[in-house]
């Protein structure tokens, strides 16, 4: 009999040390080790706060949420949180209270971030406060503006460049060949007219040193045709030359006066102007990617142009379908 009641002290003893452990840890944890004094902070939106929320001031555990009480303000509905802090704890006056946690798995808190001012706080005042930023609305207005962006810029530019690369294929395949062949002639052209240029530039040399010849013989027949009538004349012609140089200022003028006026019609039709030009540069495009080929198929033609010649001139017989000469060795026999 007096065993069993050793054994009742003893596991009532064991019980009272675990529940007065266990009170103790949860005081440490709450931060309630001491007497507290009360405080609180207004909010919008207090998701996540309830009672028995830690109260952090810069990390360290400070308090904790005492009650969360809704009141009717400035014709809206906030949200008075009161929390309880370590008695003689000095918060700045100018410090910010915001809801947050500090990762995505951790419970909700009230974070006190330090102010700078001199002066502090009392018990029962209100704390400044800053609405906490809610991670899923932010990722929600993100993918809307996304969804706006790929509605309204992304598919219209999709459907502009599949719209232009329609036009340009239809232009390539329609134009295209009308542009390589014109380009060809065009080339050709210049081929055949290369040598009567350069013919006609040393002609044009030539006569140039004729002229200064003939001009230095000319200086000396001047200098005595220029007598007292002959100057008179040639005054005359010079009052006429002056006219004719008045009316050409004035010509310049309504030229200029023309110019003015093709200038505005160019800017108001500069949109067209514009397609035009894009219209030219890919026509420009379409050529430079294919000259390659037309100089290897006009150096094809040159070669076969020289054999061709060639053949003829050894056996000018072949344009009237004869055979090919025959050499030496079958002459002789």
């Amino acid at each position: 009999m007096r065993s069993n009641k050793i054994n009742y002290l003893i596991v009532g003893s064991f019980v009272i040390v675990v529940l007065v452990g266990l009170v103790f840890s949860i005081a440490i944890l709450s931060g309630q080790t001491g007497p507290t004094e009360s405080y609180h902070a207004y909010y919008r939106n207090v998701t996540g706060v309830k009672f028995g929320s830690q109260v952090f001031y810069e990390g360290y555990p400070i308090g904790q949420v005492r009650t969360v009480t809704p009141e009717e303000r400035n014709t809206r509905m906030e949200f008075r949180v009161d929390f309880d802090i370590r008695k003689d704890w000095r918060i700045p006056s100018d410090s910010v209270a915001e809801i947050g946690a500090s990762s995505l798995l951790s419970a909700v808190s009230l974070n006190i971030s330090a102010g700078s001012s001199p002066s502090a706080l009392s018990a029962g005042d209100q704390i400044l406060t800053r609405e906490a930023v809610n991670i899923m609305d932010v990722v929600a207005s993100v993918a809307g503006d996304i969804t706006d962006i790929t509605e309204n810029n992304i598919k219209p530019l999709l459907e502009n460049l599949t719209r232009s690369g329609g036009v340009l294929a239809n232009l390539m395949e329609n134009d295209g060949q009308i542009i390589v062949s014109q380009v060809r002639a065009l080339i050709d052209d210049l081929s055949e007219r290369a040598p009567v240029v350069t013919n006609n530039v040393e002609h044009f040399s030539k006569n140039l040193r004729s002229l200064g010849n003939s001009l230095s013989t000319s200086a000396g027949q001047l200098e005595a045709f220029l007598t007292k009538e002959n100057r008179t004349q040639l005054e005359g012609i010079i009052d006429h030359i002056d006219k004719a140089s008045a009316d050409l200022d004035a010509l310049m003028g309504k030229t200029s006066s023309l110019v003015t006026t093709v200038d505005q019609m160019i800017q108001a039709n500069q949109g067209d102007i514009m397609t035009v030009t894009d219209d030219l540069r890919h026509s420009a495009a379409t050529i430079a990617r294919y000259v390659d080929s037309i100089n290897l198929n006009l150096d094809g033609a040159a070669r076969n142009m020289y054999e061709f010649s060639r053949q003829i001139r050894q056996n000018p017989g072949l344009l009237l379908g004869g055979s090919a000469p025959m050499d030496n060795a079958e002459v002789k026999r």
